[in-house]
């Protein structure tokens, strides 16, 4: 009476064709009959060439016959919506150019005009970098960027496990800068900070892609060196301590120089458990302190290398 309808079907429409999400019309045949611009940014197609195309074009094709099993059963629901993710804990959607991405999709069977789908698809690549990059904080030293100590001793339990099942070797090991008290006593805090950024940059460029890094306390570092037996460990932890002697950094002027102790001890489930294994490797450390630094020890046979 008041034109009232034609309003909200105005403002529907309107809502359609502004909304970021992508949507999509199709019929039951699966071909599209309507995308809105939002469709065409995100599948990198015209929207002239978007209609009449099937909708498995936007489907990596190892999903087509269980995204086909799913609008099936959806048509014969009493639901007239539904949000995908209730089926699996990630949707993909194809590009243009083949590429993959993850979306969000909400799939609508309206009750007015022909028989016909919605499918409104919301890009979800932002939301999921933000979360591996909230999950990256969350594991990382603020300071150094090293991996803090929670997350190595989470992925040294599962290196833990791997070893058991397969009876292979791995070595875990403490270090630290032999200076670092020295450096905060002379220079200030700050430059402690620096000193360990330093450390951990040498760290990070010598190891191998294979081995874990974190920052284990206040003043030292935690390895874990896979697949590697006490000897392989000893080679790597000269090295690194080769290298940290050859170095220096510079800081308000100075150029600060330190040496390196590392305490190593080779996991072994049928002597110790991984604590165990760290601690040993603190009181290897302690050793080598104790023999002047600049040195790599072995709890096991007190052995220096």
């Amino acid at each position: 009476m008041f034109g009232f309808g034609d309003t909200i079907e105005e403002i529907a429409k309107q809502v359609l064709l502004d909304s970021e999400d992508a949507v999509l019309i199709f019929n039951q045949g699966y071909h599209i009959i309507f995308a809105n611009e939002a469709a065409e940014k995100l599948f990198g197609y015209s929207q002239r060439e978007i209609v009449g195309l099937g909708l498995n074009e936007f489907i990596p094709e190892r999903f087509h016959m269980q995204h086909d099993v799913f609008v099936d059963e959806f048509s014969k629901e009493e639901i007239r919506a539904k949000y995908m993710a209730e089926r699996t804990r990630k949707i993909f959607a194809r590009h243009a150019d083949g590429t993959e991405f993850s979306v969000g999709v909400t799939i609508m069977r309206p009750r007015v005009g022909k028989p016909a789908f919605v499918a409104i698809v919301r890009d979800q690549r932002a939301v999921i970098d933000d979360e591996k990059e909230l999950l990256r904080i969350a594991a990382t030293d603020p300071l150094t960027g090293a991996m803090n100590k929670e997350e190595f001793l989470t992925i040294s339990e599962k290196e833990a496990l791997r070893s058991k099942r397969y009876s292979r070797p791995f070595t875990v090991g403490l270090l630290s800068l032999d200076d670092l008290s020295a450096i905060n006593e002379e220079y200030g805090y700050s430059t402690g900070d620096r000193a360990l950024q330093w450390l951990t940059n040498i760290c990070c460029n010598t190891l191998r892609n294979v081995d874990i890094f974190s920052r284990w306390s206040e003043t030292e570092f935690g390895i874990l060196l896979p697949e590697t037996s006490l000897e392989g460990a000893g080679i790597i932890s000269r090295r690194l301590i080769r290298l940290v002697a050859d170095d220096s950094f510079e800081w308000l002027d100075q150029e600060i120089k330190s040496n390196l102790s590392i305490g190593i001890t080779e996991y072994d489930d049928r002597k110790t458990s991984l604590e165990e294994a760290m601690r040993f490797a603190g009181e290897a450390l302690s050793g080598a302190k104790d023999k002047g630094g600049d040195r790599v020890m072995s709890y096991e046979e007190g052995k220096l290398f």
